[in-house]
């Protein structure tokens, strides 16, 4: 798969890729947000571990090789090291390996924007004030926005986390991470970020953004399954957050067989790899490997330029059916992404929307054969390889056939 992907995809050739995508095919895909689609290579790898296990010829060292494998793939993606990834089961459970694991003292405080983020990035922070006694600095958005500048005011000596989206999951408006990044590296603050609307789709690059840590899934922009996810932390940053969980995976036995025993003195597995707990989910890293070979071999750069290209041509044809496009101008400190918002207002609902008119909107490019979702009160339609300038023209036609059905 590795050779032949490389092959195929070294011209960045999106059309050649869009084939591996039945799902892309046979609907108007726009729900990556959600989950995104599986590439056909994936049936067939789960299909052959399964075979195996049904034949009772599995050899677990080849399980391990798999994890390997998909381990360098992720870190190559990122521009990290291998001992920065560890395996978890999703981002939760990444987000939530950090606020358990940091060396808390009450007074201590954390900084977000709860009104943006999901609630996997809010409720770990609650149990931590109730745990420990820390302060939640909590930030209020600038009108949808990552209120970047604020959060970095609100930083002080006591603050030991920063936390936010990479990528909003409502509205879906990018976070000025670069900038972010650079403070809070620069006052040794722990930045932890959850990428899950990010990875995969946007050119996310270590070497060049001193995130100290990052918690994804597998199901969205990677292109895989639910059930598993990655978790980066930075070599210095592993040596400061000790591991909430301990088994023999965390635990380094050098040459020694994974279940031979230890004693007081053992020692943590190097970087992130202290955090990995029990077996791995093998079914969930031989099914986001052809996932992670697609997109490597068309490079994250060149898959967020397509997208973004796609999302311009979008937003451009839904103002001039005149429909509202959450901060659809670009602004000072923000910056579009692969999602393109429909809707002028955040609501507070998780699914649904006040707006009898998005509503109906919605209703009418569903039943029009369009794959999105509400959040919100946000209609969200993401983008990802896999989606074409066809795609683009289906939805906008369904919109102005709405628009002027509504307008008679």
């Amino acid at each position: 798969m590795a050779v032949a992907t490389r092959r195929a995809f070294s011209d960045n050739n999106f059309a050649e890729a869009r084939a591996h995508f039945p799902g892309a095919q046979n609907s108007i895909y726009f729900d990556t947000a959600s989950r995104g689609l599986v590439p056909t290579e994936a049936k067939a790898a789960i299909d052959a571990q399964v075979d195996v296990r049904i034949a009772g010829t599995t050899q677990k060292s080849k399980m391990f090789d798999a994890i390997e494998r998909v381990r360098n793939k992720y870190a190559t993606l990122i521009r990290a090291v291998p001992e920065e990834i560890a395996f978890t089961k999703n981002v939760s459970e990444g987000i939530n390996i950090i606020a358990a694991g940091m060396p808390w003292r009450p007074g201590d405080n954390v900084v977000l924007c709860s009104e943006l983020e999901h609630p996997s990035n809010v409720y770990p922070w609650l149990h931590m004030k109730s745990r420990f006694g820390i302060e939640i600095r909590n930030i209020k958005s600038v009108d949808g926005h990552m209120p970047v500048r604020d959060m970095i005011a609100a930083i002080d000596q006591r603050t030991r986390v920063v936390t936010c989206s990479y990528v909003t999951f409502a509205p879906g408006l990018r976070t000025d991470m670069a900038h972010l990044s650079e403070v809070c590296a620069e006052r040794d603050v722990c930045l932890l970020v959850d990428a899950a609307q990010a990875i995969g789709v946007l050119e996310i690059d270590m070497e060049k953004m001193p995130i100290s840590a990052m918690s994804v899934s597998t199901q969205k922009g990677l292109l895989g399954l639910y059930g598993m996810g990655f978790l980066y932390v930075r070599k210095d940053w592993a040596e400061r957050i000790e591991p909430p969980f301990l088994s023999r995976f965390n635990v380094d036995l050098g040459s020694a067989h994974e279940a031979t025993g230890g004693g007081d003195n053992y020692r943590l597995m190097p970087g992130a790899r202290r955090y990995e707990v029990g077996n791995y989910n093998f079914l969930g890293a031989v099914a986001v490997e052809p996932g992670l070979e697609i997109i490597g071999a068309l490079g994250t750069n060149a898959i967020e330029q397509h997208v973004l290209r796609l999302g311009e041509r979008m937003i451009e044809g839904l103002r001039k059916i005149g429909l509202p496009v959450f901060a659809s101008e670009l602004g000072r400190h923000h910056q579009r992404c692969h999602i393109v918002a429909i809707g002028d207002a955040i609501g507070a609902q998780h699914d649904s929307t006040d707006n009898p008119e998005m509503q109906s909107l919605y209703g009418a490019l569903t039943e029009g054969g369009a794959v999105l979702t509400i959040r919100r009160g946000i209609l969200r339609v993401a983008l990802h390889l896999y989606n074409n300038e066809d795609d683009v023209q289906r939805l906008l036609d369904l919109a102005a056939s709405w628009h002027s059905r509504a307008a008679a």
